[in-house]
């Protein structure tokens, strides 16, 4: 049983959160990264991606420390033709076992979302606001197609390790595809007030085996941590430069700040479930 101070001190929490959470998201994202001062990573003997991917991993290793952690996750994706709207949320995740808790600020202000792996038959449960909130909270399946309506990729491959697990991934498969890539290190570059170091990779022509034009991986230079990707589509006739297609920021994050279940509970009073 869960004591009611835990839900309180929850309450307080969420209050706060809410109170900083759209500001704090707006200017993370429209911050423009200082990318103007490049610096040599590769050697004589190496792959070109080989530098990148060592230091993604020193990061990845970073990640293994933080067992939860909270802060305002902000995202732009291409689903379908369609650009969605920037959407940000306060987000509170936990690794094990995977939990996390979103409470959307922009757009759809007011929605809320849980995913507890094991529990709730490992749907996602979801309430909307207004009109739409007077069918009550929805039990989804996180790849269905209601659940993935605004989003490229389900709930469960979210959070800080999983998004560069994916950045590491795909360098490692592109590494063996000979497509001229282009890596271009940032070591002193700046998003909003944060510094960060940022990885860029890039392709001269679209070739079987790379799916993007270009990628950009932000790393917070005080604590190693991954907190922005960036990948962009091939320019089309419409459209010369480089597409937008995935944009994730994770801002304001705190780690291993002990969530319990009650972070991930419909019934917290501090959430509107």
């Amino acid at each position: 049983m869960v004591k009611q101070h835990s839900y309180l001190q929850n309450t307080v929490l969420v209050r706060q959160t809410k109170k900083f959470v759209a500001i704090a998201g707006v200017l993370a994202l429209t911050a423009t990264a200082c990318l103007t001062q490049t610096s040599p990573l590769q050697a004589e003997s190496e792959h070109p991606l080989d530098p990148a991917i060592r230091m993604a991993m020193k990061s990845y290793e970073t990640t293994e420390e933080v067992k939860d952690f909270q802060g305002t996750f902000i995202k732009r994706e291409k689903v379908g033709r369609k650009m969605q709207a920037t959407q940000t949320m306060a987000i509170k995740f936990r690794e094990q076992p995977l939990c996390v808790y979103l409470g959307f600020q922009q757009p759809h202000a007011g929605r809320e979302v849980i995913y507890f792996h094991g529990r709730n038959g490992n749907q996602i449960l979801a309430h909307e606001t207004g009109i739409k909130g007077l069918v009550g909270t929805v039990s989804l399946q996180p790849n269905s197609p209601q659940a993935m309506d605004e989003s490229r990729y389900p709930i469960t491959t979210i959070g800080i390790r999983k998004m560069l697990y994916q950045i590491l991934k795909q360098w490692k498969e592109e590494r063996a595809v000979d497509a001229g890539v282009a890596v271009k290190y940032f070591p002193d570059a700046k998003l909003g007030n944060m510094q960060c170091k940022v990885l860029q990779t890039s392709y001269p022509q679209q070739k079987q085996g790379i799916r993007f034009q270009m990628t950009r991986l932000y790393i917070d230079k005080e604590t190693n941590l991954p907190v922005r990707v960036e990948q962009y589509d091939w320019p089309t006739r419409r459209n010369s430069q480089p597409e937008l297609v995935e944009e994730y920021t994770y801002t304001n994050i705190r780690t291993n700040v002990g969530l319990t279940d009650a972070d991930f509970d419909p019934k917290n009073p501090g959430y509107n479930f």
